[in-house]
């Protein structure tokens, strides 16, 4: 007997309305295939469609896809923030499909984790004025037009998601904008976006509402 049969790991698991063959998955991650305009062109997509031929149910790309040009580092992030990468995301997903699987791409912003010094030479921002340990660049403090401007960005690229054929999305949260915001470490504000612990979460909240009436009640959402 095929113990496939009788295996959980190979059973098919409900997610929304999608069916996945199995529960096997490829998660996000930032490979460094996009092209040089970062999109996910045809080396980017055989990458992952050879997975799908190898029979997982599900692969997830785009580690970290900016959602704004001010969200860059240099490690090949694809570029959610155009409306360029849709032919992309169809054809990709058209092929992903054929072979049986699902695919859902990871959206973010960097905020103070971004790089100053290099492709489009912006600034950094944060939810304070917190110097990031990394690069050990020093973000200048978000006011709201640039909360209301990343809001409608993460929620542009999740349409773009949706349009280009995309099962769903990942927002990245940790260490990145949305999890500076939730963080005491990094959010120091004493306005409606800091301090206690709701109003630390008032902008993922926006972030994923703005999301979630984009793209409607039935295309997957995760965190």
């Amino acid at each position: 007997m095929d113990k496939r049969v009788s295996d959980p790991l190979f059973q098919p698991f409900q997610l929304k309305g999608l069916t996945l063959r199995n529960r096997v998955m490829s998660t996000s991650h930032a490979c460094g295939l996009g092209d040089h305009n970062h999109m996910p062109a045809e080396a980017y997509q055989s990458y992952h469609v050879e997975k799908a031929k190898g029979g997982l149910a599900l692969t997830m790309f785009g580690g970290s896809s900016y959602v704004s040009k001010d969200s860059l580092w240099a490690s090949g992030q694809l570029n959610f923030a155009e409306d360029a990468v849709i032919p992309y995301l169809i054809q990709f997903s058209e092929r992903i499909h054929a072979e049986g699987a699902g695919l859902m791409v990871q959206i973010t912003h960097l905020g103070r984790r971004a790089e100053t010094n290099s492709q489009n030479w912006l600034p950094t921002m944060a939810p304070s004025v917190v110097r990031e340990i990394g690069h050990r660049s020093i973000p200048r403090e978000m006011d709201r037009h640039d909360i209301d401007r990343v809001v409608k960005a993460f929620g542009d690229a999740a349409w773009r998601a949706k349009e280009g054929g995309l099962d769903g999305l990942e927002t990245m949260t940790h260490g990145h904008l949305i999890g500076q915001f939730f963080s005491p470490v990094t959010n120091k504000r004493t306005d409606d976006f800091g301090g206690r612990l709701e109003n630390r979460c008032r902008f993922g909240l926006m972030v994923h509402e703005e999301i979630r009436r984009r793209v409607g009640s039935d295309f997957i959402v995760g965190m």
